[in-house]
């Protein structure tokens, strides 16, 4: 009888956490396109960046301070369980303040968005239910699995991903059944309201021999370096800007004037918001040998100074920009290059290899899962033991 209440349970859990993380993904992104394409056909709206940054700030300076945090308060709350309730303001926090950052041209993305809707809705279920701490880091993770899974379309790399960011180790057991089933669920809820997500392809595989393998090595090596001066970049950009200008309001106006003085007087449009279409251009063309350095600038500079979205996208951006400039003196196959890039600075800055092997299963086909993990292994083990969703 036991055995049967806590599948009811767990099977009503599933389908809320899906229900929740799904619907809320589904609207972020119809949102998001939205205010891109907004942002796009209204290229003054760039201006009010120093305006949506201080409206951020403020607002969690105010009434959202708990929530400040973001992807690390639930890494923290995996960790810790018998902490207080994630507020479920972050929801309406951390949408509204990635809508307006996306709007206005910063460089942020969308993923910890779509783990904060997913997580701070769902631990409200802890109460009603009456989860042990136990259970609530089950349920936890799970809507982590539902938050990534649903906003990329790829489930099993949302459960591998909430396995691996909050744990040094993945524990495999019966109970991790949650986390696989809501990252399931949650991207078929996504589908249900008609999300189309984006296609990556990588149309040629190199043959594998010593000469490539060395040329793979050296390419897995650079995407390593490139996610360790990401997050060095991020830890070193955050201390000194505080440190020069200690106040956060005047730090997130300035931080704003400049990066919207930057993109009108270098007309770097192709580089801000996420970047899809530059993304997929890269994978047929080689990108101007300097576009990952510019995206990455971008990106620690506007979390630095309090936009809020996420890191993965533009750690997409700056992967596979990295490996279609490689191709240009690295003999392998552009898209190849693109790919791998892409997945794994990404895998190297979260430190999640097993994640990002299912990622690259998911968006480009079994065939690329071996070179995805073993690239994104040796990648995170040049970049460093911290993760982005670790303080740094």
């Amino acid at each position: 009888m036991t055995i049967i209440r806590s599948l009811l349970k767990w099977g009503i859990l599933c389908i809320l956490i899906s229900l929740f993380a799904g619907s809320a993904s589904a609207l972020f992104l119809v949102l998001l396109d939205s205010v891109t394409t907004l942002r796009t056909k209204y290229t003054g709206l760039i201006a009010l960046l120093p305006m949506a940054a201080l409206i951020s700030v403020i607002l969690y300076q105010t009434i959202g301070k708990k929530s400040a945090k973001g992807n690390q308060l639930i890494v923290a709350t995996i960790e810790h369980p018998s902490k207080p309730l994630i507020e479920w303001i972050m929801a309406p926090f951390i949408l509204f303040t990635t809508l307006i950052a996306h709007l206005c041209g910063a460089s942020v993305g969308r993923e910890g968005t779509a783990l904060q809707l997913s997580a701070s809705l769902s631990d409200q279920l802890t109460r009603p239910f009456k989860l042990s701490d136990y259970e609530r880091a089950i349920l936890l993770k799970a809507a982590v699995a539902a938050g990534f899974g649903s906003v990329f379309g790829t489930p099993l790399a949302g459960a591998l991903f909430a396995l691996e960011f909050a744990d040094k180790k993945i524990h495999f057991t019966k109970n991790i059944a949650p986390i696989f089933i809501c990252g399931f669920l949650a991207d078929q809820v996504t589908l249900w309201w008609g999300i189309q997500h984006t296609v990556y392809s990588i149309t040629h595989l190199p043959a594998f021999n010593l000469l490539s393998g060395l040329q793979i090595l050296l390419a897995s090596i650079l995407f390593g370096v490139i996610a360790f001066v990401f997050k060095a970049g991020l830890t070193f950009t955050k201390y000194s800007t505080a440190k020069l200008i200690p106040n956060e309001s005047w730090r997130a106006v300035s931080g704003g004037i400049l990066i919207a003085v930057v993109i009108y007087s270098t007309a770097i449009d192709d580089f801000i918001g996420l970047g899809i279409p530059y993304i997929l251009n890269a994978y047929s063309a080689p990108a101007i040998p300097f576009a990952f350095l510019i995206k990455l600038l971008l990106t620690i500079f506007s979390l630095s100074i309090g936009f809020k979205g996420g890191e993965v996208t533009p750690l997409f951006f700056i992967g596979a920009t990295l490996g279609s400039a490689l191709s240009l003196i690295i003999p392998l196959p552009i898209s190849f290059l693109a790919g791998m890039g892409m997945v794994a600075v990404f895998g190297a800055a979260s430190k999640t290899p097993l994640a990002t092997a299912l990622l690259a299963y998911e968006l480009f086909g079994k065939e690329y899962i071996f070179y995805a993990f073993v690239i994104a292994f040796i990648a995170s083990f040049i970049a460093g033991k911290k993760s982005i969703y670790q303080p740094q």
